[in-house]
């Protein structure tokens, strides 16, 4: 395989990537919390048949944290975060999840859950649990405690600071969790949670669109290049092979 082909087989490889990345950030649009991924590749410099060739290199992605926008609904077990933080969930393997995605109902038990069942943490790494008789009637400060009509006390949404958030592993659904090699999460006491919203996703669906048309036409310029570059080749000896 010639130099042309390596190379455009590398640009190829890491394009198809990132229509994957693109067309997967495209699906979530609408999903609430949800995280823009962004691919991260890097030229290589290599030495092949005596030539300096630089390579395409896939360096894995990162997620975009800056925020999602606002949206009202009314619920008063929506929560929306403003700023640093994240909302933490019990997984169906007993691990914790991370989110933004803070549409939540309360199940049979009084338990604030999403919508997949995986139920919201305090304060203490415990479920949010919430009296039978309590009904919508909650009020949620910004710093996430929750207090019935009479003032009384009835739990603390834990909201935490994640280092290296942009490299935490997506679950589907606007739902993260942490690298093996990440730091502990901490408590953070600069909350600002906003009840009846939730955060939308801060996929930019007009800039993602026009990327992946962007991806599609390099990668089909790429094949086309590796197709050139292979007819070239069988020309070539189809020619020396009718001298010899």
């Amino acid at each position: 395989m010639s130099n042309i082909s390596n190379v455009s087989l590398s640009q190829a490889t890491a394009l198809e990537r990132s229509l994957n990345v693109t067309a997967h950030n495209l699906a979530n649009a609408n999903t609430a919390g949800y995280k823009t991924i962004v691919p991260l590749y890097e030229s290589v410099g290599h030495e092949v048949n005596g030539e300096e060739v630089s390579f395409v290199l896939d360096r894995g992605t990162y997620l975009d944290l800056k925020d999602g926008s606002l949206v009202p609904t009314g619920n008063p077990f929506d929560i929306a975060l403003s700023g640093e933080g994240w909302l933490s969930f019990q997984l169906e393997n007993g691990e914790t999840g991370y989110s933004r995605h803070g549409r939540l109902v309360v199940d049979v038990d009084g338990q604030l859950k999403t919508s997949a069942g995986r139920p919201l943490l305090d304060a203490g790494g415990g479920p949010v649990v919430l009296p039978d008789d309590v009904g919508q009637n909650v009020s949620i400060t910004t710093g996430g405690t929750i207090t019935d009509p009479e003032g009384a006390i009835l739990g603390t949404i834990g909201v935490l600071t994640i280092e290296q958030g942009a490299r935490m592993l997506p679950l589907g659904g606007g739902m993260y969790q942490l690298p093996e090699d990440a730091a502990a999460p901490q408590q953070t006491t600069n909350a600002q949670i906003k009840q009846g919203f939730v955060e939308g996703s801060n996929v930019e669906a007009v800039l993602e669109m026009t990327r992946l048309i962007d991806i599609q036409r390099a990668y089909e310029n790429s094949v086309k290049l590796m197709n050139e570059d292979d007819n070239l080749t069988k020309t070539s000896i189809q020619r020396l092979g009718r001298t010899g």
